[in-house]
This record gives structure tokens, sequence and C-alpha cells, in this order.
């Protein structure tokens, strides 16, 4: 006699309630927060155990403290710093631009200039200072041109790159379809080379901001790089380690914000790396 099985009753099944899952985003952001909290921490413990010197390491909590007391000189530092870099900035993406795309365009030009690009490149910005001071004196002039100066080259170079890279078929059918001159530059070149000048602009950005606070640091232009000379000298390690994080956040949030408009203009540079993420 054959048995009957009965199904088991689905209602008596405990229910699996579905898993959260992150994005990719989130997964990201959540790794990033726990990355600051893993280097709080790491900070705090060198402080208070006394495995670097407390007088040269002040606490994260002490560092807060430093900000908060000198938050009014500090924005003020903040802006003058913010000043020169985007002056400095501005020209440097401008020049890198132009003479990148001219030089790139041209196998004339482009052998004319390499040997200058390679002897000028090298070139540390603050080793030009006193000749900055006896052109432009002291102030955010001088500051501004050495910053150009060294944000200038990671723009040139890339455009010059990203334009001799654009592929001839490319060139090639604009011509026929009757496109020249300015036309064929601004429709069809930098439009290819478009993501090797943003990589060459995230560069200089980063690289502007550095030379900005460091020109201040060592000509004492003003700005956050002499705020955090003068907490040196001072003997006031809280409130210079405050001007150094706070110059930090400033850095992330340019790039943050580049990183935005990038992904807003040209969707197209960050589109392999999201699809793999």
């Amino acid at each position: 006699m054959n048995q009957v099985r009965f199904a088991p009753d689905q209602s008596e099944r405990p229910l699996e309630l579905p898993r959260a899952r992150l994005t990719p985003r989130q997964r990201r952001t959540v790794r990033q927060i726990g990355g600051i909290l893993v280097a709080l921490a790491l900070w705090e413990l060198s402080s208070a155990t006394g495995a670097v010197n407390s007088n040269a390491l002040v606490t994260p909590l002490a560092t807060l403290g430093g900000i908060t007391s000198h938050m009014t000189a500090l924005a003020t530092a903040l802006v003058a710093t913010l000043e020169a870099w985007a002056l400095g900035i501005s020209v440097a993406v401008v020049a890198g631009i132009l003479i990148g795309t001219l030089v790139g365009r041209s196998q004339i030009a482009d052998a004319a200039t390499e040997t200058i690009v390679r002897m000028m490149r090298p070139l540390p910005s603050l080793a030009l200072i006193p000749i900055a001071i006896l052109i432009a004196g002291l102030g955010v002039r001088m500051t501004a041109g050495l910053v150009s100066f060294a944000a200038f080259w990671p723009v040139f170079i890339n455009t010059r790159v990203g334009v001799r890279q654009v592929d001839n078929t490319v060139l090639e059918t604009a011509a026929v379809l009757g496109l020249k001159k300015l036309n064929l530059l601004y429709r069809v070149v930098l439009p290819s080379a478009s993501p090797m000048i943003a990589s060459g602009i995230q560069v200089a950005i980063s690289l502007a901001l550095v030379v900005t606070v460091s020109v201040e640091l060592v000509g004492g232009t003003g700005g956050l790089g002499e705020f955090i000379l003068l907490a040196q000298q001072g003997n006031e390690p809280s409130v210079m380690f405050g001007g150094i994080i706070m110059g930090g956040l400033l850095g992330w949030g340019i790039s943050r914000l580049f990183a935005w408009i990038i992904d807003r203009f040209i969707p197209w540079r960050t589109q392999g790396i999201r699809t793999n993420a």
C-alpha cells in the first residue's frame, strides 16, 4: 500500500526577512568612514600612550579645541589661501589647455618644446621664491604665480598627450563632414582629449594647494601656511595641528567638488570604473 506524503505547510515555516544589502557607493562610504575612525584611534593611542611625545603630537580632542578657539583667524587664513590657489590654478588651467592643444597639434612645436619641458617640469616652485619676490613682491600675486608655474605642467602635458592620441579616423571623418580649424578643435579634438585633460587638472588642483600652503609657510605671505608657522613659533601645537587638519579638509573638499563636476560634464571618463565597482 502506497504511503501518501503531505508537503509541509508553507505557513508553518519561519519567515525569512530579506537582508539589507548595501550598494557599492554605500559600501565605499562605510569603508571610508571606517578608515577615518581607525586613523583617529591610532592617533589618539600614539599620543595617549606616550609612544610619541604629547607635546609634538597632541590628541584629536586637543586639536579640535585648537580649531574652535581660533575659528575666526583660521577662517581668514583659509580664505586667503583659497584666493591665491584659485588665481593660480585658473591661470594654469587656461594656459595649460591652450598651449598643450597648440603643441599637441603640431609636431614641429612638440619637438621644439620637448627639451624645455624636460628642464622646467622638475624644477621645484619653492626654488623660484627669490625670483618671484623680485618680480611680484610679497603677496597674493607672488604666491599665485608660483602656483601657476607648478600646476601648469600636469595640465599642459596631459592636454598635449590627449590631443596627440585622438584617432586619425575620427579626424578624417570630421574633415569629410566639413569641420575645419576651430570647429574641429572645439567639436572633436577637445572632447576626445577631455578625459586626459581632466586627469591633468585633477593632479594640478591638489599640487596647487600644496604649493600654495608651502609658499605661504616659507615666504610668510599670509594664508594657512603663515597661520601654521605662527602657531608653531608660538608653541601652540594644538592650533598648529588644527591648521594642518583644516588644510587637509580643504583639499578633500576641492577634490570632491572637482570629481562631481567631472561626473556631471564628462561622465564617460569614469564609466568603466563605475561598472567594475
